[in-house]
Formats: structure tokens, sequence, C-alpha cells
């Protein structure tokens, strides 16, 4: 009688989940993507929250003003061009200009077109007037000063990108120079246990981070596209007009070319390469008391002086002043 009951039960269970196992998996399914959902859009609310207000306002807005302004200028500039048919020249001169500006946005690492960038000096330059008149506005000053004010932020408006521009030129290079050798003795490393140049190169983009790092994922697309590798080495180092990659990329291809170790080589290059940022390091140490005598002899010692001699010279005062 027991095993009777017992039979039935199995066969009443197994019956059961035959006839609802479906629904229930589809009802299961069903509700483990609505959490996943869920979860992922809770998720990424908090990021988009946890953000900075400039970076979820003030950036975006830039960036779709920008777009809009430089396509602007881009239906003036090709209206240009068909009216004026004969100004070769100045074409030319135009043409100039923008690959020299083109250069130096590859250089700053600034992925952005000329048209784009010509638009965010003219956004730029707009806004830094809009300010200055209101400051002129706002402040009770003469004429002579408003003109000066204006002036001022004229010009600034107009240097100002230039001078942003070179110092982040030269900040990169900065930075691909110290991280130069760290990035060789990883690819030494890396080439020590098996790995070709190529797989070295996947390596140090999981591992690294930075400019230089950047570049050489940008290296190792090209070779992977099918570019030979010294071309796309030599590519690299027209990039980056930086004595040491200019340096590391001779040493690749010359080794590759007679067939040496191409590890061997680099060991050496990071070493020299070392000694050489610790001397730069040490120069940098020995200018900054000569550097820090400009605001020493400014901005402290009149301050020193009047702290220090201004009773007495009062008292001198007070005391021969009736003489």
């Amino acid at each position: 009688m027991t095993v009777f009951t017992l039979c039935i039960s199995i066969s009443v269970f197994i019956a059961i989940v035959a006839v609802f196992y479906k629904r229930a998996k589809a009802a299961d399914n069903k509700w483990k993507r609505l959490n996943a959902i869920r979860e992922t859009y809770e998720v990424q609310v908090d990021e988009a929250l946890e953000k900075p207000f400039v970076q979820r306002i003030i950036i975006p807005f830039f960036t779709a003003l920008v777009k809009k302004v430089s396509s602007l200028l881009l239906k003036h500039k090709g209206n240009d061009k068909g009216n004026d048919k004969g100004n070769d020249k100045g074409n030319d001169k135009g043409n100039d200009k923008n690959k020299k500006v083109e250069n130096n946005l590859k250089l700053a690492g600034i992925n952005i077109g000329v048209n784009e960038y010509n638009a965010a000096r003219l956004i730029f330059s707009g806004a830094l007037l809009i300010i200055a008149l209101f400051a002129t506005v706002l402040f009770s000053v003469t004429l002579l000063v408003k003109l000066l004010i204006l002036l001022v932020t004229l010009l600034g408006s107009v240097i100002g990108p230039n001078v942003f521009l070179k110092l982040r030129i030269n900040g990169r290079k900065e930075e691909i120079r110290n991280q130069l050798p760290d990035v060789m003795d990883l690819l030494c490393v890396s080439m020590e246990a098996g790995l070709g140049f190529d797989s070295a190169l996947i390596k140090i983009g999981e591992r690294l981070h930075g400019a230089l790092v950047v570049e050489l994922n940008i290296v190792h697309s090209e070779i992977s596209l099918g570019k030979p590798r010294r071309d796309a080495l030599k590519s690299f180092a027209e990039r980056n007009p930086v004595d040491e990659i200019t340096t590391f990329v001779a040493t690749i291809i010359q080794a590759e070319k007679l067939g040496v170790p191409i590890k061997n080589a680099l060991v050496l290059q990071a070493q020299e390469l070392r000694v050489k940022r610790r001397q730069r390091a040490e120069e940098k140490a020995m200018k900054a008391p000569v550097k820090m005598l400009i605001p020493l002899v400014i901005f402290v010692l009149p301050v020193l002086f009047i702290v220090l001699l201004g009773p007495t010279i009062l008292q001198l005062v007070d005391q021969f002043g009736g003489i």
C-alpha cells in the first residue's frame, strides 16, 4: 500500500512538472530579464548622477554647440570656395595653416577636426567678450579702463587657445618621455616570457595607461590591419616628434633588420632613459630656487618689509614729523 501511494505521488509530481514546466520556465526567464534590466538601469542612473555637473551638463552642451557652429562654418567655407575660385594663393595659405593646426591637435592628443577647433575658439572668444561687456557695465569705471578691459579680453581670447595648445603639447611630450622606460621594461619582460612583439603590445595595453599606451595601441591596430611593422613604427615616430621615441623606433627597426634580439637593445635603452629622466629631474630641482626668486621678490619681501618696518616708520614719523 505504501509503495502504491509512493508511485501515485511520483506520477502526480511528474505530471504537474510536465504540464507547468514550460510556463514556469518562461515566467522565470521573464523575471530574470526584468531584474537584469532593472539593475542595469539603476546602475546607469547611479553612474550618471555620480558624475560632476560639468560632465553631465556643461560638456555635452558645449560639444553640441561646437558641432553646430562648426557645421555653420563649414557651409560658409564652402560658399566662399564657390565664389572665389581664383584665389589659389589664399587657399594654399589656408590649407597650410589648417595642416599646421591639425598637426598641433594630433600632437596635443585632442581628437577633433580643425573646423571644430576653430568653432571652439570662436565660442570661447565670444563668451569672454560677453563676460567683459557685463563686467564693464556692472562696475562704474572710466571709459579708458573699459576699453582696456575689452582689449585685454580680446587679446586673451585670441592668444589663450594657442597657449593652451602649446602647453598641452609640451605636457603630452613630457608624459610620453617619462612613461617610455616603464613601457620598454614591460615590453622586454613580455618578450622574455615568449610573447612576440605584437602580443607584447597587447599586454602593454592591458597593464598600463597613458598617452604612450594609446599610441602603441594605434600601432598594434595598424599592424593588425595589414600595415608593415616598419611603416607603423615610422608613423608612430612621426606622430610623436620626441627624441626618445625616434631612438626607440630606430632601435626596433635596426634590430629587426639585423636579426638581433629586440629585448637586449631595449634593456640598454631603458637604462639610458632612466638616467636621462633622473638628470632632467635634477636639472628642474636646480632651477627651482631661481624661479622662486621672482614671486619672492614681488609678493613676499614687500609684505615682510611692511610688517617689520611699518611700525618703526610710523613711530619715526610721529616723533620727527613736527620738526
